[in-house]
């Protein structure tokens, strides 16, 4: 038996001989060969959680100093050589575990490769930082949703591509991704999609001051130009009003640390995961993140400071994919079409001349015709046939990415 594992035997015994009074706390240190204040803390902890203080936590587990045979590290360093150079340590133990199903514990990954002389890429500042005031997160999960997006080499290929995201200030759970061409509308719509499908409306929002978001006017004096950004007329402010979802302005990047921290976490992992998976684009990055989302928030939220939740059911009468859409108002000729972005549409719906509809577009479904609360489909009419195609025309896709990611400010419907 081990030296430490006679401490932990004698612990064992005379700590709960300790609570039930039998001796005392100068008793048991000296039996233990510990300081009095040790034997009180563990009298609190045995009262609080019992026998099972005694309990080494590593139980069960390698030890990070374990000396693997030759073999197994000889594949560590050829998948490293052949797949991951360059990458962080951090990130090449998360591939090991999630992509190539190899179980080891970190300290003991990093101990190998530093032995064979691989370092991590990830450089350390080593200049003080600037401090900033800190703020404690809200207690509520749902009370604060952040939202932001980063541009970043995402696929290593020199294409820089934007991540949009949103995270609960409480319990640091990632609600909703999206990969875009560039900071736009579409992103921050697919965002809240999958945010209001999965948990609901939040009940605050903390954004910055983005096209997407606020439209700053020219000539105006500073306090005239935050006033006037807090009832910008955009299609977000028109979505947080009429889910009455408070809308908060943050005036520089610290002030939304939960989410920029989230951001060095992401960048330090994903595009070395789509490296070995062979994502080369933003459409395989959606579909990926399908299932990283849940994993990931699995291994990084906490447990929120109160039990409540302030996040909020959508209520049946509230469309999302209308309220989720870019929309704009257009009319029908006689024969039921419309002209859009020089190309012609026809209405497929029972009424469809002369009548006044609204076009949604949405990642979701393309495009579709909105009136009388519902959808119709509108077809190109150069491509016009009995039955309706549900796959989504090349040149919908053209007009999606045209009106959507160019940041347009049109008027709200």
């Amino acid at each position: 038996m081990t030296e430490y594992q006679q401490k932990q035997l004698r612990k064992s015994i005379y700590i709960p001989k300790c609570c039930r009074g039998e001796i005392t706390c100068l008793v048991a240190a000296q039996k233990i060969g510990i300081s009095i204040r040790s034997v009180s803390d563990l009298k609190k902890r045995y009262k609080l959680f019992g026998e099972s203080i005694f309990v080494r936590g590593n139980k069960g587990h390698p030890p990070y100093n374990l000396k693997y045979d030759k073999a197994y590290e000889e594949r560590i360093i050829y998948l490293h050589d052949t797949y991951y150079q360059d990458t962080p340590y951090r990130a090449f133990w998360r591939c090991l575990r999630d992509i190539e199903h190899i179980s080891i514990p970190y300290n003991s990954l990093r101990n190998i490769c530093k032995r064979r002389g691989i370092k991590s890429c990830k450089e350390y500042k080593t200049h003080k930082k600037t401090k900033h005031e800190s703020r404690l997160e809200r207690p509520c999960s749902g009370e604060l949703v952040q939202l932001d997006a980063s541009k970043h080499d995402w696929f290593i290929n020199g294409t820089y591509t934007t991540l949009h995201g949103a995270i609960d200030d409480a319990r640091h759970i990632v609600t909703g991704l999206y990969f875009c061409d560039n900071e736009c509308r579409l992103g921050y719509n697919q965002v809240l999609y999958q945010t209001f499908r999965d948990y609901g409306v939040m009940e605050s929002v903390y954004i910055d001051r983005h096209s997407s978001f606020v439209t700053t006017p020219k000539h105006k004096t500073l306090e005239e130009r935050l006033e006037y950004e807090k009832n910008s007329d955009t299609h977000f402010n028109d979505i947080c009003r009429r889910l009455k979802i408070e809308v908060i302005l943050a005036l520089s990047a610290e002030a939304k640390g939960r989410i920029e921290r989230l951001w060095g976490t992401l960048q330090d992992n994903l595009p070395y995961i789509f490296r070995r998976l062979g994502i080369q684009d933003n459409q395989g990055a959606n579909e990926f993140l399908k299932d990283f989302l849940p994993r990931f928030n699995s291994e990084f939220s906490v447990q929120s400071r109160s039990q409540f939740t302030k996040w909020r059911k959508i209520s049946k009468t509230v469309n999302l994919d209308f309220l989720l859409s870019i929309r704009v108002p257009r009319r029908t000729d006689s024969y039921g079409v419309f002209l859009f972005h020089d190309h012609y549409f026809e209405l497929r719906a029972p009424r469809k001349s002369h009548v006044n509809f609204i076009l949604c577009m949405s990642e979701n479904f393309g495009l579709k015709a909105y009136m009388n609360n519902r959808f119709y489909d509108v077809v190109l009419c150069d491509v016009l046939s009995d039955t309706i195609t549900h796959t989504m025309p090349e040149v919908e896709k053209d007009l999606i990415s045209r009106y959507l990611l160019s940041d347009l400010r049109g008027k709200v419907v």
